[in-house]
């Protein structure tokens, strides 16, 4: 009983820090070479985060922070560059002064692209890319292209998914599965099948591979 009295009143003395530290507004700004690089790794984990297509030489990540935490990680492997941020605790208590991450890539980068998200939501904005592959729990994910040649992957727990190709006849195969979200699908498709939990079908040429799953998020592709 002791223990657990402690460990409450360690959590309230976070809030009660962190709700009187406010923080002036800052950025983290990082760039990065793409050089030999063909693998692209995001872990945005709670934080919410955009990802635009740019016309940019280089990888640009901007985290706008509203404390004196921790920012940006980046690591370069072998042929494979991995964005991160550091775990801060205090931040759970700072729901409304979360950092936001904005992360440009270049519409050159012809690599995969991977967003690995829990609870924070996921923007694509502009989005020109070839590879692209988002993974999360209840985040929402919302894609928007500008110009439609990749192949997209998305698969959520309870978060909603809300993609837009901007294309009357996009060049994909198609596939949506939920088990009790809806699927709302503003793409004629070719060979559609259609059953309580899985729309499937394709569009133009079928080049492309467009899979989007959830549990229990709804799924909007137009």
């Amino acid at each position: 009983m002791k223990k657990y009295c402690m460990v409450i009143s360690v959590i309230f003395t976070i809030m009660f820090v962190s709700a009187c530290s406010g923080g002036e507004e800052r950025e983290d700004i990082q760039i990065a070479s793409l050089k030999d690089i063909d693998s692209i790794y995001i872990e945005n984990g709670s934080i919410n985060i955009d990802v635009v297509s740019a016309d940019i030489d280089e990888l640009e990540a901007n985290l706008l922070l509203y404390d004196n935490g921790p920012g940006i990680v980046m690591e370069k492997g072998k042929r494979k560059l991995t964005i991160r941020l550091k775990s801060d605790i205090s931040r759970l208590f700072k729901i409304d002064r979360m950092p936001h991450l904005e992360v440009r890539v270049p519409t050159e980068f012809k690599g995969e692209i991977f967003v690995d998200s829990t609870s924070g939501n996921v923007v694509g904005k502009d989005l020109q890319m070839h590879d692209l592959q988002v993974s999360g729990s209840s985040g929402n994910v919302k894609l928007d292209f500008l110009d439609f040649h990749s192949d997209v992957h998305v698969t959520t727990t309870s978060g909603k998914v809300d993609i837009s190709l901007n294309e009357a006849k996009p060049n994909a195969t198609f596939l949506l599965k939920s088990n009790s979200g809806r699927r709302s699908v503003g793409i004629v498709l070719k060979d559609k099948q259609q059953s309580k939990k899985e729309t499937k079908g394709t569009s133009g040429n079928g080049d492309y591979e467009v899979q989007l799953e959830t549990s229990s998020g709804n799924i909007t592709l137009k």
